[in-house]
């Protein structure tokens, strides 16, 4: 199944060049079913998320949902291809 968005909640705040910007917590993601419908997988819930203020407060039940983002791979690849080297077995 192929992942068509991601359901978010509000996790904090922070600056960015001067302004404020929202941290998001993954909570969930909604597939795409091979007949056409859809599915819903929930990864936690969350108990407390933050208002439009900053402060905490308990979760109200509304996700944002939100296209994913091509995933970065931060693996460093070796330019020689040898990777058995130095490996003592």
């Amino acid at each position: 199944m192929a992942v068509k968005y991601e359901l978010m909640v509000p996790n904090g705040k922070y600056l960015k060049d001067g302004e404020t910007k929202t941290t998001w917590l993954r909570v969930g993601r909604v597939l795409a079913k091979k007949n056409g419908g859809f599915a819903m997988k929930m990864d936690c819930v969350p108990t407390a998320v933050l208002d439009k203020n900053g402060n905490q407060c308990p979760w109200d039940g509304w996700l944002q949902m939100f296209e994913p983002k091509p995933r970065q791979s931060n693996q460093q690849t070796s330019d020689t291809g040898d990777f058995d080297d130095g490996i003592p077995f």
